[in-house]
């Protein structure tokens, strides 16, 4: 037994052994949460707890560490996945109207945690990320839900609509606020060093755009010369993009940009420079890489949370704030927002309960930083700021992909009245 033990060890210690044990189990917990008519994302958690820490000890802390790099790259992926669905004609096409209902719901969130957190008494750094990750949303859940009832109509463009200017927005805000999260660490007590601290973070993000749009320009142009009709030319351009995004995302990390924002630039270069069949094949390309990656996401996410976690009352006090206060900021925007542009009733009422489940996004916002190497330098009282708001997190996450496809089923079949299908069934 001893023999086999030591065996089973050394194996784990390979980190492609261990990654792949990762996903097995997660997808095989994921699919027996599905068949028991439980969210898949449940699954994937529980099989994190079993491994993390706080039970079996197979995920422990510097194994945990050590994965970091690769939520990094996973992260970044799905970021330029996010940025080549942002097509300029596509947003002019939906009108103005979407962009404020987007806006809205993406800032009164944001607002209400922080508010809320702060009168709780929850520190600085954890209150201001658990806002900016307060604005994500599942868009997959909502999908999932409107093609299920075969909805379509003016209601559900204006739902696609926000969704499409969601997630991107966020990655912009969260960059954005991971880097006064960290000047704040870094110079505490000092008002203007803080100041200095931040407004230097804020020039990189700019320059991590900068380098984005660069990276997507010089695809374009080399696109041009690949794309000549000679055998594998597809294979080749394909093998090109994929080596300026990990060039992009490499680059970030070592000059210290934002690994968000210059692959999610040149996402949107990308999709603006080039034609609908290939932004198709763009979008098939990657989406095949990340329903695996949601799988390890959750799985890590699981094996961060202590199974005391739900015994904290402090903890589930700021969950509870944080799943209110999201719940009404994306409700409240949308419905104040719909109201002064004077829009239909449908928008106004059910419009903002289209939004309330997060997953993958969210948890990889907070997990990539949680494990990135500015964050695995900071004092311990930094990490346990950051562990709260990775917790808070995972909690109201939980809880969204429990009650949110409920919401949203409602919401859309209210929404639509009359522009659901008469022989749609629900499609399991």
């Amino acid at each position: 037994m001893a023999g086999i033990a030591s065996m089973i060890s050394a194996l784990l210690a390979n980190p492609l052994v261990l990654l792949g044990s990762i996903l097995v189990l997660g997808a095989a917990l994921g699919d027996v949460a599905e068949r028991a008519k439980i969210p898949w994302i449940t699954g994937c958690i529980v099989a994190g707890v079993a491994l993390g820490p706080s039970a079996t000890g197979v995920l422990d802390v510097s194994t945990l560490t050590t994965l970091g790099g690769f939520l990094q790259a996973s992260l970044a992926l799905i970021a330029f996945n996010i940025g080549s669905q942002l097509v300029f004609t596509r947003l002019k096409a939906i009108g103005w109207s979407i962009a404020l209902l987007a806006l809205a719901q993406l800032l009164a969130p944001f607002v209400l945690v922080l508010v809320g957190e702060a009168m709780a008494g929850a520190t600085l750094v954890t209150t201001l990320i658990v806002s900016a990750v307060a604005t994500a949303t599942a868009p997959t859940t909502t999908y999932a839900v409107i093609n299920r009832l075969n909805a379509s109509g003016p209601f559900v463009d204006r739902v696609l609509g926000v969704l499409a200017i969601n997630d991107a927005t966020t990655i912009l805000i969260f960059s954005v606020t991971a880097a006064a999260v960290l000047a704040l660490l870094a110079a505490p007590g000092s008002t203007s060093t803080i100041g200095a601290s931040f407004l230097g973070a804020v020039a990189k993000e700019g320059f991590s755009v900068g380098v984005g749009a660069a990276l997507g320009l010089l695809y374009l142009g080399v696109r041009r010369t690949i794309e000549d009709g000679t055998p594998g030319w597809e294979s080749r351009l394909t093998a090109m993009l994929l080596g300026l995004i990990v060039v992009g995302i490499g680059g970030a990390i070592a000059l210290g940009l934002s690994d968000l924002l210059v692959p999610l630039t040149l996402g949107i270069v990308v999709a603006n420079g080039v034609d609908g069949a290939e932004r198709d094949h763009l979008h098939r390309l990657i989406k095949a890489f990340e329903e695996p990656l949601f799988i390890v996401f959750f799985v890590l996410a699981g094996a961060h949370l202590p199974l005391s976690a739900v015994e904290h009352i402090a903890l589930v006090g700021a969950a509870l704030i944080y799943i209110v206060g999201r719940f009404a900021g994306k409700y409240g925007g949308i419905f104040l927002t719909a109201s002064a542009l004077r829009l239909d009733r449908p928008t106004r009422h059910y419009l903002g309960l289209c939004f309330p489940s997060q997953g993958g996004l969210a948890m990889g916002l907070i997990l990539a930083f949680r494990s990135s190497p500015a964050v695995r330098d900071l004092p311990p009282a930094g990490h346990q700021s950051i562990d709260m708001a990775v917790s808070i997190i995972l909690l109201a996450v939980l809880v969204s992909q429990l009650v949110g496809p409920l919401v949203i089923d409602f919401a859309v079949r209210r929404g639509t009245s009359g522009g659901l299908e008469p022989t749609a069934k629900p499609r399991r």
